[in-house]
């Protein structure tokens, strides 16, 4: 019995060390893991972000090619789609684009060459990416800041604090599609 006690006794500074190593260990491992997981968070925001403008623009390009289109329903159809996230805002009413309209800038071109329209908030720089649309093509890009000046919309900024930002960071999609 008394051997069963000295082994306790023993084993209780051995414990005490043990538990210190663990705070020391959970202090130096959060920042990381907490570092990841706002990444996976942020990451998933941009994929979800990216994933509606991009269906956006893919039926804005359709809605344009039917004849008749009016730069109104194609700005309607995609205002529809920029609506599933809730923080972005497309004025379809400002044609063509004007400052501070909102925070999206929606870009329509035809093969020709000479007819670009705009809706939206012509502050935001946009070229369209990829190639020029053919005679019997039209092209429809959105553009957009991935965060305003205050660091939310449309997707917070969640790894600023780590100095990691998205502070003029811009997501720019195009879709092409073919003239009815």
């Amino acid at each position: 019995m008394f051997h069963d006690q000295s082994k306790l006794q023993q084993q209780t500074p051995q414990n005490r060390r043990r538990t210190g190593s663990v705070m020391l260990e959970f202090i130096l491992a959060f920042p990381l893991i907490l570092i990841v997981s706002l990444a996976i968070i942020q990451f998933g925001f941009i994929a979800l972000l990216q994933q509606s403008i991009t269906a956006a623009a893919i039926e804005g390009s359709r809605e344009a090619a039917k004849v008749g289109a009016t730069t109104t329903s194609v700005g309607n159809l995609i205002q529809e789609y920029v609506d599933l996230n809730s923080s972005l805002m497309l004025d379809v009413g400002q044609q063509p684009a004007a400052s501070a309209q909102g925070n999206v800038l929606v870009s329509i071109e035809d093969g020709s060459g000479t007819l670009t329209q705009t809706i939206g908030n012509s502050d935001i720089p946009c070229s369209p990416v990829g190639p020029a649309p053919g005679v019997s093509e039209i092209k429809v890009t959105i553009c957009l800041n991935l965060t305003d000046t205050n660091g939310t919309v449309p997707i917070p900024n969640l790894l600023s604090s780590f100095g990691f930002t998205l502070s003029g960071k811009q997501l720019e999609i195009s879709a092409m599609t073919g003239l009815e």
